[in-house]
């Protein structure tokens, strides 16, 4: 082994004591007047295991079931936060995930502290998941197959979580493994003290040195039996639970200890970490340099559980806080391993890894599989399917997509091609113009000229210069500059589930995935309308008065952070709140709150712009907003990358005192020919009339559904925009909406999901959308939610 670990060593993986720490045991009256008080709630309770927390199940009077978790004093506040932000992180990318969702207390704080004995605890309720734990049953290939495909999403959805309140140093990381080497003498078995030693010899000579170039993440770190949920009836998986441990450590490390609590009796150790791993991978591919160190740190994590278990039982007097069974397992499994020759445990993993997974919805399609396979190695995990099942289009026409084997789709969703898929005039113009010249707006150009005036001409007079970049994310971040140049403000103000894009600056913004507590203290949230009468309100109606208040409270507290807002940014028709309608004039003292603190309105044009609401050719002109400042992006050009920024001529003047500004592609000749040939159509073919008639129609076909499926709670929208809010007894139900898209994809027709609770259907076909669309699209949907139940 390398050099000895000290004592200091290993403490500064418990810093805090929190394994030693004594378990908060509070009364059940103590209990029963916390959930009244800061809950509303009522029940019986029951006590759950906990290593270092009192956890109990609540079996509510209102016939829901939840989790009362109050943590041992020695556990960081911020660590509590950071494990609450990743349940919430979890439920805004993957609300179909299994896993608890958390519970906000009745002034909406997510951690709740209460005294006992004099000393304050922190407390925290999330939902219970049914069934029983998985340790319970004897596992098969099917259950190692869905629970690798169950973590493998789980840390799909958490790779684009981020939080600096996590651990640093946690006990039960297997990166910080060698911090134990001190306690094995603990160890009373000659010969398994002497496996232990081999196994932490072999993690320092041979992985740790490898595990500091590998992948890092936030990962759940604990992953067995004990805290996967089973259906003791049908054997299926029912979720995952106890995130305690969560930390960031190498990606590797949950799946090693994954699988390394599933071989526990079982000879074919290397045929068991296959079926996880190949179900793991088809979620979250993983790299070659990381299969090389698993198996070493399967065993490493054999042996660390055996460590801590006897430093536990030291401590404990000699009783073991641990299922000594359990621990017999494990020894014999480490023993196991050892007897695998590290080079082929290696190359069969890796067969493993590139292995078609059995748990993944049945596909003969090679080609589509392929595809997946060579966009996972070509470009990484960012790039997702957007459905579970198979679907690649390759031809588009009007509002239909067209698949490789000839089916055909009726497009509900994508808003790029405004004027439909591959609309000839469109496509005409723009081959034209690449044919005759294409280069940057550094040169005086007749055609990008004549397309800024022809945008103009449809504008306020007040917003009389435009400037061209390439996308939505480019337009917001450059009215943003101009907005903090003109005001000499330093704040930010949005809607509390908005998206504005992905710049840096620009997707600081991006309230539909940053939790509240992480926004930059430059950025203050304000709700979306909830309008009295309004079906979905939900009883949160504000007054325009009340509403207005709102945004007066997100200015002061801008002011208390040291920022004075610079602007508003706003989507006229707050599309990813929940599309949430607003009468006339509602806005304006809200507005006016924005212009008293010196800010500027930024009307976010990307969702609304050129008629889709039907009743104006812009969103804000729909919502009765006078913005400084408008930004376009997706279906200005059909699908061609064009963005444009629509202001007022000082505040352009003032931005370029102090600044400069310059883009190369943006409004390039072949893109000003698309903006073009897209007003052209929309002209000729009276698409905003269209939008206005056609949506009236297919709005109410969706609300004709209502009386026949409790599920709907609100249909909304104004024009070619609508949305369909899928909901389970009263509650936003984000699971059965993924399962309803997923239903419809089958059925031929596509939407998406959007809104605070990822429960809202989003349906925003192509302006070419008819009337026999719409019929088509309803009677998917009847049929679709028939089918959910």
């Amino acid at each position: 082994m390398s050099a000895k670990r000290t004592e200091a060593s290993f403490e500064a993986a418990d810093a805090d004591g929190i394994l030693t720490a004594r378990v908060p045991r509070l009364t059940t009256g103590e209990l029963e007047a916390l959930l009244d008080e800061a809950y509303g709630l009522r029940g019986t309770l029951r006590p759950l295991s906990g290593e270092r927390d009192q956890n109990l199940m609540v079996s509510a009077s209102n016939g829901r079931a939840y989790v009362l978790k109050i943590a041992n004093a020695a556990e960081p506040s911020k660590v509590l936060a950071f494990q609450t932000a990743a349940l919430d992180h979890i439920a805004r990318v993957d609300p179909g995930l299994p896993v608890p969702r958390t519970v906000a207390a009745r002034d909406g704080s997510a951690i709740v502290s209460v005294l006992h004995d004099g000393v304050s605890f922190s407390a925290r309720l999330v939902t219970h998941l049914p069934g029983q734990p998985a340790l319970e049953f004897r596992t098969t290939p099917a259950f190692r197959r869905a629970t690798g495909g169950l973590v493998g999403r789980l840390d799909r959805a958490l790779s684009g979580f981020r939080h600096g309140g996590g651990p640093s140093r946690m006990i039960w990381d297997l990166h910080h493994a060698a911090d134990l080497a001190d306690r094995i003498r603990l160890i009373a078995d000659p010969a398994r003290r002497a496996l232990a030693e081999r196994a932490m010899a072999d993690f320092c000579e041979h992985t740790l040195p490898a595990l500091s170039s590998l992948r890092r993440q936030v990962v759940h770190n604990d992953a067995h039996q004990n805290n996967i949920m089973r259906d003791p009836r049908s054997g299926a998986i029912t979720g995952l639970i106890d995130f305690g441990d969560m930390v960031e450590t190498q990606i590797i490390n949950e799946v090693a200890i994954a699988v390394a609590h599933q071989l526990y009796g079982e000879p074919d150790l290397l045929g068991i970490v296959g079926q996880f791993l190949s179900a793991y991978c088809a979620e979250m591919p993983l790299e070659r340099e990381e299969i090389a160190v698993l198996f070493g740190l399967v065993k490493t994590r054999l042996a660390m559980r055996e460590i801590i278990v006897a430093w536990r039982t030291a401590l404990a007097g000699g009783v073991s806080p641990y299922r000594t069974d359990i621990s017999e397992l494990g020894w014999q499994a480490l023993s196991r391993a050892f007897a695998i020759d590290p080079d082929q445990a290696t190359a069969t993993l890796e067969k493993a890894m590139n292995a078609p997974a059995a748990s993944r919805p049945a596909s003969t399609d090679k080609t589509y599989e392929d595809l997946l396979a060579r966009r996972r190695s070509a470009m990484g995990p960012i790039y997702k399917e957007f459905y579970q099942q198979p679907f690649m289009p390759v031809k588009g026409e009007g509002v239909w997509v067209t698949d490789a084997h000839g089916k055909r789709y009726l497009d509900a969703y994508n808003n790029v091609p405004h004027v439909g898929h591959c609309h000839p005039h469109v496509a005409d113009t723009m081959a034209k113009q690449a044919g005759t010249f294409n280069s940057n707006t550094r040169y005086p150009s007749e055609i990008v000229v004549a397309y800024a005036e022809r945008l103009l001409a449809t504008m306020p007079d007040h917003l009389d210069t435009a400037i061209f970049v390439c996308s939505g994310t480019e337009a917001n971040e450059l009215a943003w500059r101009i907005a903090i140049a003109n005001s000499g403000g330093s704040g930010a103000l949005v809607t509390t589930s908005a998206f504005h894009g992905n710049s840096t600056i620009i997707g600081a913004l991006d309230t539909s995935t940053i939790p509240a507590e992480q926004l930059q203290p430059w950025v203050g949230a304000v709700p979306a309308p909830a309008i009295a009468g309004a079906a979905g309100d939900n009883g949160k109606a504000l007054s325009p008065t009340a509403y207005a208040g709102k945004y007066s409270e997100a200015i002061k507290g801008l002011e208390q952070r040291g920022h004075r807002p610079a602007a508003l940014f706003v989507c006229p028709v707050f599309a990813s709140d929940g599309l949430y309608p607003v009468p006339e004039a509602y806005l304006d003292l809200a507005v006016a709150e924005v212009r008293r603190a010196g800010g500027l309105i930024v009307a976010d044009e990307v969702q609304t712009a050129l008629g889709r609401t039907g009743t104006h050719f812009w969103g804000f002109q729909h919502a009765g907003i006078v913005p400084d400042i408008v930004t376009m992006g997706k279906p200005m050009g059909n699908g061609m990358p064009l963005g444009v920024v629509v202001a007022c001529r000082a505040l352009v003047e003032g931005f370029l005192q102090t600044q400069r500004y310059f883009n190369t592609f943006g409004g390039n000749q072949v893109a000003a020919a698309a903006g073009h040939a897209v007003l052209d159509v929309l002209e000729s073919e009276n698409l905003q009339e269209n939008a206005l008639q056609v949506g009236a129609y297919l709005r109410a076909g969706l609300a004709g559904l209502m009386s026949r499926h409790a599920a709907i709670g609100d249909v909304r929208g104004t024009g070619l925009f609508a949305g369909v809010e899928i909901v389970e007894d009263g509650a936003a139900a984000p699971a059965k909406a993924r399962a309803v898209i997923e239903d419809l994809l089958k059925r031929g027709v596509l939407v998406g999901v959007t809104g605070a609770g990822r429960n809202l259907l989003k349906i925003r076909p192509p302006m070419v959308f008819s009337r026999e669309n719409a019929d088509l699209l309803v009677d998917a949907l009847d049929k679709a939610l028939a089918a959910a139940g």
